[in-house]
């Protein structure tokens, strides 16, 4: 019982994170070939798109990192909170402890919740500013429109990617070692769709990465 409950919600997570991969994915080839872009597609509709998709990166991560104590949440802190007291094979002690480590938690995993709320607590405290950000553009502009609201920006691309890594990362861990079912690819057909449809108004040289530094 706990394991379908927990794998339908999880399967609810991993379509949430596989928006925001979508909504990343657009955000960023808009403004890298943007120059290109403006005279097949025009200014307005550039621009309408892209904070559609910033909007939209802002809502999807709000509505991953979300906890509520009312309502029953697909989010992660709403996964944690669905897991039964289990302790941890030697099998998935290793699988946690790799997801751990990555983000903070070089503890020893022998429980599953508390092992995976202090993960979470230890990545959002190192990402508390970005969070922070995004749940206030969320909840004056995302979701209201609040006469004072000033926030000029959002974070960076680099910052979106570790957000969708941890929660991949995390629907992944979940999906594989409690569940015991195999992990679901984020597709990228959305953007590869919308690569092709700038091709066909005839841009050349598309960018859809930013430069690795050397």
């Amino acid at each position: 019982m706990h394991k379908a409950k927990i794998d339908g919600k999880n399967i609810e997570l991993l379509k949430l994170v596989a928006q925001l991969r979508n909504h990343i994915d657009l955000h960023r080839i808009i403004g890298l070939n943007v120059d290109a872009l403006r005279d097949p597609i025009g200014s307005a509709l550039l621009g309408y798109l892209q904070k559609s998709a910033l909007e939209s990166i802002a809502m999807s991560i709000c509505k991953i990192f979300e906890s509520s104590p009312r309502n029953e949440l697909n989010s992660i802190p709403g996964i944690i909170e669905s897991l039964p007291s289990m302790r941890l094979s030697d099998k998935q002690q290793c699988e946690f402890a790799v997801f751990g480590g990555r983000y903070g938690n070089h503890s020893d995993p022998t429980e599953a919740t508390s092992y995976l709320k202090g993960t979470l607590g230890l990545f959002c405290g190192i990402q508390f500013e970005p969070l922070a950000r995004l749940k206030e553009f969320r909840d004056k502009i995302g979701a209201h429109s609040d006469s004072t609201a000033d926030i000029p920006f959002l974070r960076s691309h680099a910052e979106y990617e570790i957000l969708f890594s941890f929660a991949n990362d995390f629907y992944g861990l979940v999906s594989h070692s409690i569940i015991g079912f195999g992990i679901a690819p984020i597709s990228k057909v959305v953007s590869d769709d919308f690569v092709r449809l700038i091709e066909s108004v005839g841009v050349e040289n598309i960018k859809c990465d930013f430069d690795k530094e050397t």
